[in-house]
């Protein structure tokens, strides 16, 4: 089994980001690459900011883990964020309880997809990776019921409305995170991240596949098997395909209403 270098505090993250942008006289010319490189800062873990796991001194990073810093270099055209920051943050206050909104209606989506699912006959590999995707454990009515009470627990934890509340960076800031952990080592209910390639993510406008490698390094080491690795990817893009499938219904549902 592979053996990767656990990830902790300042470790770095490495990615290739995808923004539409602003190239005058034309609109918009969609996923221009922006290249990012930043350190590992914050929301360490589910119960952040408790630090009570170290690895060779500094705190642990659990799946979640937030790092920000800038595109590097810097490339032209770039995203219009900047134009007006005004703008900017009342946009961003006016977009809260939009994603507030999606990540319910995104809960209720999984559930329905968890329920659907236990209805057909299928191999319990198949159903072991519905239940990542979803969090919902359809093996029994009292796991169920447990997981549905647990997707909803979240909201009642004031980290989950602190970090809603954080806007994203404008440009040239941008932001990393670990999105891919160990399937059997967790950090205060998190998957310890580890550092490889894939098993990281930065702020592309494309979030259906980890963009960015971690490159820390440390004498605390996670086994993880090729097989976990893909199947982390996929459950990755399971899980931002569902969100984006959710928030396009909506789009769809306003975008009637206006006519």
């Amino acid at each position: 089994m592979p053996l990767f270098p656990a990830t902790a505090l300042t470790h770095p993250v490495m990615g290739l980001d995808f923004h539409a942008v602003s190239v005058p006289p034309v609109p918009v010319v969609p996923m221009i690459p922006h290249p990012y490189f930043g350190p590992l800062l914050i929301w360490l873990s589910p119960t952040f900011p408790k630090t009570n796991v170290f690895i060779n001194g500094m705190p642990a990073a659990a799946v979640g883990t937030i790092g920000y810093s800038v595109h590097i270099p810097s490339p032209l055209p770039s995203p219009p964020t900047m134009a007006n920051m005004h703008s900017f943050f009342i946009r961003h206050l006016t977009n809260v309880p939009k994603a507030l909104g999606l990540a319910m209606l995104t809960i209720f989506a999984n559930m329905a997809i968890a329920a659907i699912a236990s209805l057909i006959p299928k191999p319990p590999a198949v159903e072991d990776f519905i239940k990542d995707v979803t969090g919902i454990d359809t093996s029994s009515s009292a796991s169920t019921w447990e997981s549905i009470k647990g997707a909803f627990s979240s909201y009642t934890q004031w980290q989950t409305w602190a970090k809603l509340l954080i806007p994203p960076l404008p440009y040239i800031g941008a932001q990393g995170s670990t999105a891919v952990g160990s399937p059997n080592v967790t950090v205060n209910g998190g998957p310890l991240g580890f550092n490889a390639p894939l098993m990281a993510a930065s702020c592309s406008d494309l979030q259906f596949v980890p963009n960015a490698a971690g490159l820390g390094f440390s004498n605390v080491m996670v086994g993880v098997s090729l097989a976990a690795m893909v199947r982390g990817l996929a459950v990755n893009a399971a899980q931002a395909g569902v969100s984006a499938a959710v928030s396009a219904g909506v789009g769809r549902l306003g975008t009637g209403k206006n006519h």
